[in-house]
C-alpha cells in the first residue's frame, strides 16, 4: 500500500512538473501590472527562444512616452534559469516593450510581443497607451520600425479598433488620437472622413492652454490631409500668436536664413536666430524645415569663413548647435576632402577634426535619435557612419598618431569585414607599427578572400610566400586559390553581361610633352582609356588598380593603357601631374584632353564620348577592341584596387580570346 501511495505521489509530482513546464513562458514582468515611478522586474529564459544556443544576451527597453518612443540598454544579469533586469518606469511612460538580442540574431516575442502597459496609482492605463499599443504592431501607423515580427502585425481593422478603444477609455484623447486617425484614414480611404477631420481640428483649436505640437499637428492636417487652405491659415496665425518664439517661428526663421544671399551678414543673423531660439530649448524638435535646411546654414557660414580668410574658428564656435547629421559633413568637407585632393596638410585640418570628431562621437542622443539606446546609438555610429572612423583614422595615421588610429580601426572592423581595400591596407599598415606583425599576414589572406587588397599587401604576401617557397612561380597561382570561386565566376559573369559593341571615333591627343599620340593609328591594339583628373579623389583612388593591370600588360605590345586627363583648370596642370606621377611612383601614359573649341574648357574628348555614350563624371574606363569598337565603359570607383585590376585584366582576355 506504501508503494501505492508513493508511486501515486510521484505520478501527482511528475505531472505537477508537466504542467509547469508546459506555463512556462520566456518573458515575465513582475509585478504583473507595473506602476508609473516603481521598479519593474523583466525576466528572459532564452532556453525557450531562438536564442537558445546563445551564451550572453543583450536586451533593449523601448517605452512610450510624451507621444514618442526612447530607449535604454537593460541591465540583465544570469540567475539559474534565465536573465533579469530591473528597470524604473517613468512617470510618463504608457507602453513598454523588450527586445532581446545576441549579435544578430533578435527576439521580440514573435506574434504576442514582448510588450506590456502601464499604469498609475489608481490602476488606469496612462494616456495613449491604447493607440501605441496598436501602431506598434500597424504597418500603416508603425511606430517602431523593425520591432515586430511579420506574425505580430494587425491588419487596419484592429488598428480602427484600438483607435475607437482609446476615445471610449479616455474622451480627452481626441486631441493627440485625432492626429493619428487623420493620417490613418488618409491611407485606407484617402479623401474620406474630411468634415470629422475638420471638426477634430476646430476642436483642438478651442481647447484652453494647447501646447504648440498638438496645434502643429492640426496644421498638418489642415494642410496636407484635408488641403483646406483657409483652415491652415488659421491654425498656423493662432500658433504664431500664441507661440511666438515658437516652434513654427522657427522654422519660418529658418528658412529666411537659409535663403539668405549675404554670407558675410549672414554669420550675425544666425548668432541673433540662437539667441533667439536657443539650441537647448529645441533638441528634441524635428521638422522638415529642420532636416532640408537648419544644417546647411552652419555650413554656409563655416565654409564661407575658411574659404575666405582660412578662418577655422566657426567650427568651435557652432560645434554645439550643429544638427547631428551634419557632423559627418562637416568632417568631410572639412578634413576628408583637403586631405584627399591634396588641399591641405594634415597637420593644419586635423586639431578641427578632432573637435568635430569628440563631439560626433560623445553627443548625446537628440529627438528622435532616443529611439536608439545607447548601446544601440553607439553601434549605429560604427556601422552607418564608418566612412567618418575610417577617415579620422586615416588623418590620425597621417600625422603619426598610430596607437589612436588602430584602436579607430579596432572600433569599425566589423563594419568593413575585410571587404574594403581602402580599410584593409591601412588596418595593415598600423598593425605593423603597432607591434602586430603576427597578424599581418593572416588579414592579408582574409582581404585576399574578399578581393579587397592593394598593391602593396600584394607585394607584402609575396615577401612571405618567398620566405616560405625558393621562388615566387606559384605566387600568383596561390592567390587565386584564397578568392572565393562562386564570388569570381559571378563576377565574370556580370562583366561579360556588360559588354557592348559600338562604334567610336578615335582622336589625336599631346602627352605631358606636347608629342602628338593619334589613337586612331593603333588599329590591331586593345586600347584601355582612363579618364581622371588630379582634382578628382576618386579618380585618384582608383590608379593603383590602374596601376596593377598596366604592370600586368607592360611587356604586351597588343594592349595599350592612356590616361585622358580632362577638365583640368590650372595652368600648370602638366607640372601637377608629373610631381603627383613621381610622388605615386606610378608609370601611367598620361595624355591631355583637347580644347574644346565652343567652350574653351579642355573635355573635348570626355564631352563628345559622355554624350554619345550617355555617361557623367570621372573616373570613367573604357576598352575599345582592335576594330575600333568600345566594349566596355564603366563610370566610378568600388574601391578594391585588386578588384579593378582583375576587372580591366578579365575584359582584356575576353577580347583577346575573340580573335
Amino acid at each position: 500500500m506504501k508503494r501505492i501511495t508513493l508511486l501515486g505521489s510521484m505520478m501527482v509530482l511528475l505531472f505537477t512538473c508537466v504542467v509547469k513546464a508546459q506555463e512556462r513562458k520566456p518573458f515575465n514582468v513582475i509585478p504583473l501590472v507595473p506602476v508609473v515611478g516603481q521598479d519593474v522586474k523583466f525576466t528572459y529564459d532564452n532556453s525557450l527562444t531562438s536564442l537558445a544556443d546563445e551564451q550572453t544576451v543583450y536586451g533593449t527597453v523601448y517605452f512610450w512616452q510624451n507621444m514618442r518612443w526612447e530607449a535604454e540598454d537593460l541591465k540583465l544579469v544570469k540567475n539559474d534559469t534565465a536573465w533579469e533586469a530591473t528597470w524604473q518606469v517613468p512617470l510618463r511612460c504608457a507602453l513598454v516593450v523588450c527586445k532581446f538580442y545576441a549579435g544578430d540574431k533578435k527576439d521580440t516575442g514573435g506574434r504576442v510581443t514582448y510588450a506590456t502597459m502601464t499604469f498609475n496609482k489608481n490602476g488606469q492605463n496612462l494616456p495613449s497607451a491604447y493607440v501605441a499599443w496598436g501602431m506598434l504592431r500597424n504597418k500603416t501607423l508603425e511606430s517602431l520600425p523593425g520591432y515586430c515580427e511579420e506574425e505580430a502585425y494587425i491588419d487596419d481593422e484592429v488598428m480602427r479598433y484600438w483607435l475607437n478603444q482609446q476615445l471610449l477609455k479616455d474622451p480627452e484623447a481626441r486631441k493627440y488620437v485625432f492626429y493619428y486617425a487623420a493620417k490613418f484614414l488618409n491611407e485606407i480611404a484617402p479623401g474620406e472622413k474630411h468634415e470629422q477631420m475638420l471638426g477634430d481640428i476646430d476642436y483642438v483649436m478651442n481647447l484652453p492652454q494647447v501646447d504648440e505640437e498638438t496645434l502643429l499637428k492640426a496644421l498638418e492636417v489642415a494642410r496636407n490631409i484635408v488641403r483646406d487652405t483657409a483652415k491652415a491659415t488659421g491654425v498656423e496665425k493662432k500658433i504664431l500668436t500664441d507661440y511666438p518664439n515658437g516652434i513654427l517661428a522657427r522654422d519660418k526663421e529658418i528658412w529666411k536664413l537659409f535663403r539668405e544671399p549675404d554670407l558675410d551678414g549672414k554669420e550675425a543673423k544666425l548668432d541673433a536666430f540662437l539667441q533667439r531660439f536657443p539650441t537647448e530649448k529645441f533638441r528634441d524638435v524635428e521638422t522638415e524645415t529642420t532636416r532640408l535646411y537648419y544644417g546647411k546654414i552652419f555650413q554656409s557660414v563655416v565654409y564661407n569663413r575658411i574659404m575666405k580668410k582660412d578662418d577655422y574658428s566657426g567650427v568651435k564656435k557652432y560645434l554645439k548647435d550643429v544638427p547631428f547629421s551634419m557632423l559627418p559633413t562637416f568632417y568631410w568637407h572639412i578634413v576628408q576632402v583637403p586631405l584627399n585632393t591634396g588641399q591641405a596638410k594634415v597637420e593644419k585640418v586635423l586639431p578641427h577634426g578632432k573637435v568635430i570628431f569628440e563631439e560626433f562621437t560623445t553627443r548625446d542622443r537628440w529627438g528622435n535619435d532616443r529611439v536608439y539606446s545607447p548601446a544601440e546609438w553607439a553601434k549605429r555610429l560604427r556601422t552607418d557612419y564608418s566612412n567618418t572612423f575610417l577617415g579620422h583614422a586615416i588623418a590620425l595615421a597621417a600625422a603619426g598618431e598610430s596607437a589612436e588610429a588602430l584602436s579607430i580601426m579596432e572600433e569599425i572592423k566589423g563594419a568593413y569585414n575585410f571587404k574594403s581595400a581602402e580599410f584593409n591596407d591601412l588596418y595593415v599598415r598600423l598593425l605593423e607599427k603597432n607591434g602586430y606583425s603576427s597578424l599581418v599576414i593572416p588579414t592579408i589572406i582574409s582581404s585576399v578572400r574578399e578581393n579587397a587588397v592593394s598593391p602593396e599587401m600584394l607585394d607584402r604576401l609575396r615577401k612571405d610566400y618567398l620566405t616560405k617557397n625558393k621562388d615566387d612561380q606559384g605566387f600568383d597561382a596561390y592567390v587565386n586559390s584564397l578568392k572565393s570561386q562562386e564570388q569570381t565566376e559571378e563576377m565574370h559573369a556580370k562583366l561579360k553581361n556588360s559588354l557592348i559593341k559600338e562604334k567610336l571615333d578615335l582622336f589625336a591627343l599631346e602627352d605631358l610633352d606636347g608629342k602628338k599620340v593619334d589613337l586612331s593609328k593603333m588599329k590591331g591594339k586593345i586600347i584601355v582609356l582612363d579618364f581622371w583628373a588630379t582634382w578628382c579623389s576618386p579618380c585618384k583612388a582608383s590608379l593603383p588598380g590602374m596601376q596593377m593591370a598596366v604592370n600586368k600588360y607592360k611587356n604586351d605590345p597588343n594592349v595599350g593603357f592612356y590616361f585622358i586627363s580632362t577638365m583640368e583648370t590650372a595652368s600648370n596642370f602638366r607640372e601637377n601631374i608629373r610631381e603627383f606621377l613621381k610622388e605615386k611612383n606610378y608609370s601611367l601614359d598620361v595624355l591631355c584632353d583637347n580644347v574644346n573649341p565652343k567652350t574653351k574648357k579642355r573635355d573635348a574628348v570626355y564631352s563628345a564620348y559622355s554624350k554619345a555614350f550617355k555617361f557623367s563624371g570621372i573616373p570613367h574606363k573604357m576598352i575599345i577592341d582592335g576594330n575600333g569598337y568600345l566594349r566596355w565603359s564603366s563610370n566610378g570607383y568600388f574601391g578594391s584596387p585588386s578588384a579593378l585590376a582583375e576587372e580591366i585584366g578579365f575584359i582584356i582576355e575576353t577580347l583577346k580570346a575573340e580573335k
